[in-house]
């Protein structure tokens, strides 16, 4: 029986009012609470629960093709397969606020990492930016991953791609190029993950398991990797 020697969550908490990129809300609201339940039931019930009012992308997220690809693969149609992976980090925390991530910063990070790129792993690319997340300019002040390292890394062969970063664009290219390439070679994202650096050198699984949203163009995530 495969039994993880550690568990790392890779996952920013979620809670009412947190910053999230665009402005778009986040919020929870109590449907039922523990005083109302418990006086109007006689003490016999005790419960509380919440709404919960969140874009799909918020906080710690997943990207799936319908988000860029008109008709592409939604959240509830991706294949599990393709987001239960050996992981591969890459750091990259040497890159400063408005650098681009090149490929020669990428071959470089992998010789250092001991190992090659496989293809059909989940490569994650550790920035160190979420000692920063949520705070003003966070979602603007950051490396980016240019058109040509997003190609090149879909040449790699890789499933999925896992950062830190709140958006691998280039903060000027408001078009997202960089997300359209990879969706449309059907390589999926996770963005703002944190704890990265507790995988250096590491050999792990990355576990991502959203909800099963139909036409889900993304969906919050709680990413672990399950370390071997």
């Amino acid at each position: 029986m495969f039994q993880p020697k550690e568990i790392v969550d890779l996952a920013h908490e979620m809670y009412h009012a947190m910053p999230n990129i665009g402005g778009a809300a986040v919020a929870f609201w109590p449907t039922t609470a523990f005083d109302k339940s418990e006086k109007t039931s006689g003490g016999k019930l005790s419960m509380e629960a919440r709404m919960m009012l969140m874009p799909e992308h918020a906080g710690t997220h997943l990207d799936v093709p319908r988000h860029c690809v008109r008709e592409g693969t939604d959240v509830a149609q991706m294949p599990l397969e393709k987001l239960v992976l050996p992981g591969h980090l890459l750091d990259m925390t040497h890159k400063k606020n408005g650098e681009a991530i090149s490929i020669a910063d990428l071959e470089a990070a992998v010789e250092a990492s001991g190992r090659a790129i496989e293809p059909g792993c989940a490569l994650l690319v550790w920035t160190g930016v979420d000692k920063d997340w949520g705070k003003p300019g966070f979602a603007m002040d950051r490396p980016y991953i240019p058109t040509d390292t997003a190609t090149w890394l879909v040449e790699q062969g890789i499933a999925l791609l896992g950062t830190d970063l709140i958006g691998m664009d280039d903060p000027a290219e408001w078009w997202w190029p960089t997300h359209r390439i990879w969706l449309e070679a059907e390589v999926c994202m996770v963005q703002q993950m944190c704890n990265l650096g507790a995988l250096k050198g590491k050999e792990f699984l990355l576990v991502v398991a959203p909800i099963k949203l139909r036409d889900g163009t993304g969906c919050p995530v709680r990413p672990i990797a399950l370390v071997g």
